[in-house]
């Protein structure tokens, strides 16, 4: 029997190493590929240079290939570009989001298809199963056990339908960041980390196959952002310093003045260049007056969201149909706003152009009315801000994600 092809995206850190190393004991033929993404990048940088030389060297060490695929272009487009756009218009973006979305499992699975690999392999902590097999996680409420049910009697529970699922190890979990993974995707993508631990099982897995960077730390901030000073980093690649404008608060009353809107984010407290009495918080940024809002802990609260450039993980057929039905009511899931945020019971529903609350918000949803959603959450959700992902989940199983367009007072 042919001996399936695995693509493994090679980072030359721990995780990617050891899932090549598991893959080979599980008797794939495999690829190693490096995606170089911003070129003299500082080492040990996602995407630089160095990572090829230490993924190249797991590879021989494993005894099967080792490419490096020049994805600067892309990476460029899809991601810094992304990134700086998304903060100078007063939103919080996700570049780890949307290079998963547009280079790990598109590019990257594409190169995979065009060079005859069943399969593309990375080290991301998430389980991918199939309802049949039960989605590979426990489900937290009654309804939510009711609304997997559901969609297992529409598919038939088969193994054509696959999920993704949170990693065993919650610590490491990174099925927020993994949304974009359709069904298609997901039908040609392994995850072998996804139900092992990172310190008990993986490092050790390391160390006893010798692996050099069994140690090695793990990728901290933005990897292309030196320090993590996005500000000073968009500064440069505009060749201007950042506007100044005006600090305010929720009268509209100035208290300051800022160096750059996009130094600060929602629900920050700390370094707001402002004196107060009191404990305050970034409760909104206006791009188009370039003003920063500040307010109390109770104008961080909101209800629900918006979010719209929706995708599905779940069969979207199914989603929308269960969406129909539920109309205003919504569908019970659990929602989780920030990486490292636990998912919150909530409803998901259809969006319409009056949640908004705004024309120029209004307007975009209504171009975007098919693939905008609201979620309703159970209790009042802090530091919602625009920009940020926000994943659905019935249990551990990973419905769907977007992009938060506003939160809903």
């Amino acid at each position: 029997m042919t001996r399936k092809r695995v693509l493994v995206a090679m980072s030359g850190g721990v995780d990617s190493s050891v899932t090549a190393y598991l893959l080979t004991q599980q008797g794939y033929d495999c690829l190693g590929a490096t995606m170089l993404l911003h070129g003299d990048a500082a080492p040990g940088a996602c995407g630089s240079g160095s990572d090829a030389d230490d993924a190249a060297a797991i590879c021989a060490r494993l005894g099967f290939p080792h490419e490096v695929i020049d994805m600067r272009e892309t990476f460029e487009r899809h991601v810094v570009e992304k990134f700086v756009r998304t903060y100078e218009t007063g939103r919080t973006p996700n570049p780890c989001i949307d290079c998963n979305r547009h280079l790990k499992f598109d590019a990257l699975l594409s190169y995979a298809r065009e060079h005859d690999c069943d399969f593309i392999a990375t080290g991301h902590y998430g389980r991918i199963g199939t309802l049949a097999e039960g989605g590979g996680g426990s489900v937290r409420r009654g309804e939510e056990q009711e609304f997997v049910a559901r969609i297992t009697a529409r598919t038939g529970a088969s193994n054509a339908v696959h999920t993704l699922s949170c990693a065993l190890d919650p610590s490491k979990d990174q099925s927020y960041v993994l949304y974009s993974l359709t069904q298609e995707r997901l039908a040609r993508t392994l995850l072998p980390l996804g139900g092992l631990f990172k310190e008990r099982d993986v490092r050790r897995i390391a160390r006893e196959q010798g692996f050099e960077n069994a140690g090695k730390r793990d990728s901290q901030g933005i990897c292309f952002v030196p320090d993590n000073d996005f500000a000073t980093y968009i500064e440069k690649r505009n060749g201007a310093p950042l506007p100044e404008g005006d600090i305010v608060n929720t009268s509209g009353h100035v208290l300051g003045r800022h160096h750059g809107a996009i130094r600060y984010t929602v629900g920050q407290r700390k370094g707001l260049g402002v004196a107060c009495a009191h404990p305050v918080y970034v409760t909104g940024i206006d791009a188009v007056a370039n003003t920063v809002t500040l307010g109390e802990v109770a104008d961080l609260m909101a209800s629900g969201l918006v979010a719209d450039d929706w995708i599905w993980s779940a069969p979207a057929n199914v989603m929308e149909e269960l969406l129909d039905e539920a109309g205003e009511t919504g569908l019970p899931v659990s929602a989780k706003i920030r990486y490292r945020h636990p998912a919150q019971p909530a409803r998901l529903r259809r969006a319409t152009c009056g949640t908004t609350g705004s024309s120029a918000g209004a307007n975009a949803i209504a171009e975007n009315a098919a693939n905008a959603f609201e979620l309703i959450f159970d209790s009042p959700e802090r530091g919602i801000a625009p920009g940020q992902a926000v994943v659905a989940y019935a249990g551990d199983i990973v419905l769907g994600g977007g992009t938060v367009v506003r939160a809903i007072k």
